[in-house]
């Protein structure tokens, strides 16, 4: 089985079952094409490309000529074919134009519309207009959280033909166990502009009582902004911002913190999910993130709704008042996020490809 991905970059968030894939069967080849390993904007939120060895069984191709393409279409006919969305960079969409030359099996991995700045009407209309007359090429479709699970039946595809997925992060190296002492300890990673919902964030701690402490990691638009709140909101004694960090290095600094918060207004997925669990990690999500499929009421996290204005002041309550219950739980947090791991998300993966049957996702199945 010859597996081949049409993807924007070397992505942290989907290389880890990729590479797993070609780990898992002798008899699985794997090729990645990209037109280039990263991009500017997320090197500069602390992403770097991971350095892969290449083998047989897995290959990274850079920047492919359309002969290159032409050559792998042409000269592997039984390979399964998956593009990271129709048009995810000029090379992802020119390749899967390319393929409709050949009687190949193509697939997506896909998150669903942006529906941040664009109503969900227009995106209707713009997918009826520009997509719509490719999706009958397609097998199946790898839809990545509730946006796009709820997306693209919309556009006649089978309930057969959709496959619930996640994005996937490296299992975390084993570190020694830090005992947390004193305050609850929340932490925020990601870009800070609006869509992230930092402000709500600070706004829900305002009345907050107890002892806690916020760190918040990276940088945007709305620093600034957000600096200001938290002298309006005195909360300069609680909040601290650590500017942008390595993701190497934030990996490690999971273990000194209880809560991870994704208040996020509009996050097709939101990976930092999957590291905070994995680091055994409470994490507190808005519904309006895709992994929020991956929270467990109270066992691993909260879901909150951004729309109801205590949502998330309760669910900070809730962390607060059960802090040392949080704690305990950690390495049984981290024990679950098993079902999240690289090998048992490809396992998962190659099962739903030799079959039209619902298989159930491992992270649902706990």
């Amino acid at each position: 089985m010859t597996l081949i991905f049409w993807q924007n970059i070397v992505s942290p968030h989907q290389l880890p079952y990729i590479k797993a894939l070609s780990n898992l069967d002798k008899n699985v080849q794997v090729i990645l094409l990209v037109p280039k390993l990263m991009d500017a904007h997320r090197e500069k939120m602390g992403w770097h490309t991971e350095k892969v060895k290449t083998s047989n069984s897995f290959k990274i191709i850079i920047e492919p000529s359309t002969s290159d393409m032409k050559f792998i279409f042409k000269d592997l006919p039984k390979a399964q074919h998956f593009f990271s969305g129709l048009r995810a960079t000029s090379m992802v969409f020119n390749a899967f134009k390319l393929s409709l030359r050949y009687n190949i099996k193509r697939h997506l991995i896909v998150e669903g519309p942006f529906l941040y700045k664009t109503p969900k009407i227009l995106h209707y209309i713009r997918t009826l207009l520009r997509d719509y007359k490719y999706f009958n090429k397609i097998s199946k479709v790898f839809a990545i959280g509730h946006h796009a699970l709820n997306w693209y039946p919309k556009f006649n595809f089978e309930k057969n033909q959709i496959v619930p997925f996640i994005y996937v992060v490296n299992t975390p190296v084993k570190m020694a166990e830090l005992q947390l002492e004193g305050e609850i300890k929340f932490l925020f990673v990601g870009g800070l502009s609006h869509r992230k919902g930092v402000d709500t964030l600070l706004m829900a701690l305002e009345n907050l009582n107890g002892n806690y402490s916020l760190d918040i990691i990276g940088d945007g638009s709305e620093i600034e902004c957000l600096q200001i709140m938290i002298l309006k909101l005195n909360l300069k004694s609680k909040v601290n911002f650590l500017g942008t960090i390595e993701n190497s290095e934030i990996l490690k600094m999971y273990q000194n913190y209880d809560v991870h918060i994704l208040p996020s207004r509009h996050d097709g997925w939101g990976a930092v999910v999957n590291e905070a669990l994995m680091a055994g990690l409470f994490v507190i999500c808005s519904d309006q993130c895709g992994a929020k499929e991956l929270i467990k009421d109270k066992f691993n996290g909260i879901v909150f709704s951004p729309k109801k204005k205590l949502d998330l002041f309760k669910a900070l309550t809730y962390c607060i008042t059960n802090k040392d219950e949080i704690r305990d739980k950690k390495e049984t947090i981290k024990k679950w996020s098993r079902c999240i791991e690289p090998d048992v998300v490809a396992q998962y993966f190659l099962k739903t490809l030799n079959t039209d049957n619902h298989i159930t996702p491992p992270w649902q199945k706990h």
